[in-house]
């Protein structure tokens, strides 16, 4: 999903200053950003029973969330010009910063997904549920820290060249 907040101002400093007070709070850090991506991964599987007694898992079924919120700006007829050029190239790079947080929910997905996936029949039933359960939720705690250790290397993208003239 994509979100959008409205910024208004016909300078670069008058943008970063909506950016700053309207962007989206990351939970994580408690703070405004200029964008922010989000995501959750849910999953569900069936389990059958065996012929030669015991059960399998079946019908796995992951789900990935996923919101990013992004600026939205109208140029007014009095904005600066050099704005109005780099602004296409500021929401390119903005957004493909906010597309590697992405990528970490893809990631995560896919690791559950496996996780999953690799548990083997089991004579018991529940403890198979409560296996395949525990085998997803330690693939996503391996991962919940991969957007905030993105961020450190790229200096919530600062390094990843968005910035306004």
């Amino acid at each position: 999903k994509l979100a959008h907040y409205e910024i208004k101002g016909d300078s670069s400093r008058e943008l970063i200053s909506q950016m700053a007070k309207l962007g989206p709070i990351d939970q994580s850090e408690g703070r405004h950003f200029q964008g922010n991506t989000t995501w959750a991964v849910r999953w569900g599987f069936g389990i059958v029973g065996l012929p030669s007694g015991g059960c399998r898992l079946d019908d796995i079924k992951i789900d990935l969330e996923v919101l990013m919120t992004l600026p939205e700006w109208t140029p007014k007829r009095h904005a600066d010009q050099r704005l109005v050029q780099a602004w296409p190239h500021f929401i390119a790079n903005l957004t493909g910063h906010e597309m590697g947080h992405r990528d970490n929910g893809v990631r995560a997905a896919f690791a559950v997904r496996d996780a999953i996936a690799g548990i083997a029949p089991m004579a018991d039933c529940q403890q198979l549920g409560a296996a395949a359960n525990a085998a997803a939720n330690l693939a996503l705690n391996r991962l919940k820290d991969a957007d905030a250790e993105y961020d450190r290397e790229t200096d919530h993208g600062a390094k990843q060249g968005f910035q306004l003239p």
